[in-house]
């Protein structure tokens, strides 16, 4: 069974890092499997929704539009139509899957979202391309997880609100997740790309 088709228009280029976040997370991820969530240990520490988090030290300086009201940690306006508030409330070693299996000296992580559409007829999976950047510094994007299906995956959640709605990207063994980075599929790169460190 297909799990998601590609997004109509993926638009890449250069990174411009401006809404920055973080997940707490242990240091390291147990290679045995467990398929338990890894707690944040307080909520991130935000202003009100229409003021955008301070940029980390590698990001840009470009102050993003002004977002809408929305009632999470993060409001994105693609300029395409469409306004997402959403946030990630944790990372999962080895989620729970419906269909699927890492390939051999990967693992799955589980990113989970809370989220809430403002604007527009896209949903989340259409309006974003979800990566993880591991520890080796390198990018591993979610659509490389096409044949997989995890339970509550982000990919069927209500396009207008959904909570612990589950993305899952393959990292190999040893590999451990230091940020997630949420790009506009139609935004980008004129929308900044929001950037959440995991500690």
């Amino acid at each position: 069974m297909a799990r998601r088709p590609l997004a109509a228009a993926l638009i890449l280029g250069a990174s411009a890092l401006a809404l920055t976040g973080c997940i707490p997370m242990p240091p390291a991820i147990p290679a045995a499997p467990t398929g338990s969530p890894i707690e944040p240990a307080d909520p991130v520490d935000t202003t009100e929704a229409t003021e955008p988090a301070e940029p980390s030290e590698t990001g840009s300086s470009e102050e993003p539009s002004e977002p809408a009201d929305g009632a999470y940690d993060f409001t994105v306006d693609d300029g395409a139509g469409d306004v997402w508030s959403f946030s990630v409330t944790s990372l999962e070693e080895n989620p729970p899957m419906q269909s699927g299996e890492p390939e051999p000296g990967t693992y799955f992580v589980g990113i989970l979202f809370d989220a809430e559409h403002l604007e527009g007829s896209f949903g989340f999976s259409s309006s974003f391309d979800i990566f993880v950047v591991g520890s080796d510094g390198v990018e591993y994007d979610w659509r490389d997880t096409i044949a997989v299906t995890a339970e509550d995956d982000v990919f069927y959640a209500d396009e207008q609100a959904f909570t612990q709605a589950r993305a899952v990207v393959q990292l190999p063994e040893g590999v451990e997740p230091a940020q997630v980075i949420l790009r506009s599929a139609y935004g980008y790169p004129e929308v900044p790309e929001t950037v959440i460190d995991v500690e």
